[in-house]
C-alpha cells in the first residue's frame, strides 16, 4: 500500500484538506433542518373585460333601443315619445340620471356651454318651427332627438340645425 504521506503530503495536511472540504460541503448543503422560502402566490391582476363604454357608445346603444319610435306630444314610452320624454328616458337608462319631464325644467340643469365646446352627452336646445326642441349630442357632428316628422332619429348638426341652436347645457360630470 502506498504511503499517504508521500502521495499527498503529511497525514495532518490530508485531514486538514478533508476538513475544509467537508466544511464547505456542509455550508453549501447544510446538515441541519432546511427552511424553504417560497414566494407567496399572488392572485392574478383583476381581469379587465372591456373598458367602460364611452358616453357616445352609451348614447348610440340608447339610439338602437329607441330608433324609429314615433313622435307623440307628451309621450314618454316606446309607443310614442316627444323630445323631452326621450331625454328623460335616455339619461335615466344610460346614466341613471333622473331628469325632469319638460324641456324647460331640463334646461335649468347643469351649466351652460359654448357651442364650440360641445361634447357627447350635452343637451342641445333649438328653436325649430317656432317651438323649443331638445336633443343630446352623441358624436361631434350628430345628435339624438325625437323628430316630429320622423320619430326618434340621429341627425347631423348641419346647416339646418346649427343656426337654430339656442343653448347647450352640460349635465354630465367629466368622469361620466
Amino acid at each position: 500500500m502506498p504511503d499517504l504521506a508521500l502521495l499527498h503530503g503529511s497525514p495532518i495536511r490530508l485531514w486538514a484538506r478533508m476538513g475544509i472540504f467537508l466544511g464547505l460541503l456542509m455550508l453549501g448543503f447544510g446538515c441541519g433542518t432546511k427552511t424553504v422560502i417560497q414566494s407567496v402566490p399572488t392572485a392574478p391582476p383583476p381581469r379587465q373585460d372591456k373598458a367602460s363604454p364611452s358616453v357616445s357608445e352609451m348614447l348610440l346603444a340608447q339610439y338602437q333601443v329607441w330608433k324609429g319610435v314615433p313622435h307623440r306630444l307628451g309621450g314618454s314610452d316606446r309607443k310614442g315619445v316627444d323630445c323631452s320624454g326621450l331625454m328623460q328616458a335616455v339619461f335615466r337608462d344610460a346614466f341613471q340620471l333622473n331628469l325632469p319631464r319638460t324641456s324647460i325644467e331640463q334646461s335649468r340643469l347643469g351649466r351652460g356651454v359654448d357651442a364650440g365646446e360641445m361634447r357627447p352627452g350635452d343637451l342641445l336646445y333649438f328653436l325649430d318651427k317656432g317651438s323649443d326642441h331638445v336633443g343630446v349630442l352623441v358624436t361631434g357632428r350628430q345628435f339624438l332627438h325625437a323628430s316630429a316628422s320622423a320619430g326618434v332619429i340621429l341627425s347631423d348638426f348641419d346647416s339646418y340645425w346649427a343656426p337654430r341652436l339656442l343653448r347647450v347645457r352640460r349635465i354630465l360630470d367629466a368622469g361620466t
